[in-house]
């Protein structure tokens, strides 16, 4: 079953994947330069999160991403598109 999708799990579930404590993660945060991830991790933190809310996210989408804030507005939409799971 998918994880409900909530700014907090959201947050901890990145937060993990990336090594840091949720604290440290806002809209804003920047993926590459505050965060020092490369497009390679990206693409991991991207699988993880559609593995996590069982969704359907472009690849072409996910390395677009710049912000976590643009990560959660994409994983957003993509549950909301798919209509059987949750956001709060």
């Amino acid at each position: 079953m998918a994880e409900t999708l909530t700014w907090k799990h959201f947050l901890e579930t990145l937060a993990t994947v990336l090594g840091t404590e949720p604290s440290e993660l806002k809209r804003e945060t920047h993926l590459y330069s505050d965060v020092g991830i490369d497009s390679l991790g990206i693409f991991s933190v991207g699988m993880r999160m559609i593995n996590t809310y069982k969704v359907h996210l472009p690849l072409a989408l996910v390395s677009g991403m710049k912000t976590v804030g643009d990560m959660f507005d994409a994983m957003e939409k993509a549950v909301a598109e798919k209509g059987d799971v949750e956001t709060v």
